[in-house]
């Protein structure tokens, strides 16, 4: 049996994995002519990152919401996971109950929730808080360089924003999720 749901970001990170200092270090800018492009690249290449990557490079918050029931294992599609924040049922009048903690856990790989029983109500949500960690000293040097490369060649006009360089792709393959 499937189960649908809709995962969206509850809480965007409140800053980036590069800085506009590095990464105008790294593209050899001097000048400020560029600042406020080059800091929406950054946003932009981490998204386009943690697409790629199924993961959060910076400390967010993420929503998924069940109608009806959520499964009994419940695949979190965007970590590392840090915690799971809440898993809330709500009633068709929409009175709402929160789940103990101690009704549910994280397997060993922090990928999957798992409960005891399956949430049953008109809705569910769980929130959780994923990310390698508040800035971008947490997220792993090749993810880093990778957001680089995939600047410079956006940045320069090598490639489209969306298209992840091959440079980038290599740094970035290690550190991959596996959607299901």
């Amino acid at each position: 049996m499937t189960h649908t749901h809709a995962l969206t970001l509850a809480s965007a990170p409140a800053t980036e994995p590069l800085t506009l200092a590095e990464t105008k270090t790294y593209l050899k800018i001097e000048n400020t002519n560029d600042d406020t492009l080059i800091t929406s690249l950054i946003t932009l290449v981490r998204k386009a990152a943690e697409d790629f990557l199924c993961a959060s490079l910076i400390t967010q918050s993420w929503k998924i919401s069940y109608d009806k029931y959520a499964p009994s294992c419940v695949y979190l599609p965007m970590g590392p996971i840090i915690a799971i924040t809440s898993v809330t049922v709500f009633a068709r009048d929409g009175s709402s109950s929160v789940m103990a903690a101690s009704t549910y856990y994280l397997t060993s790989g922090n990928r999957k929730l798992v409960f005891d029983a399956s949430p049953i109500g008109h809705r569910i949500e769980i929130i959780y808080t994923a990310g390698y960690g508040t800035s971008g000293a947490y997220v792993p040097s090749p993810i880093r360089y990778g957001m680089l490369a995939h600047l410079a060649a956006v940045y320069d006009g090598r490639v489209g924003d969306r298209d992840i360089p091959k440079q980038a792709v290599e740094f970035y393959l290690p550190y991959r999720g596996v959607r299901l």
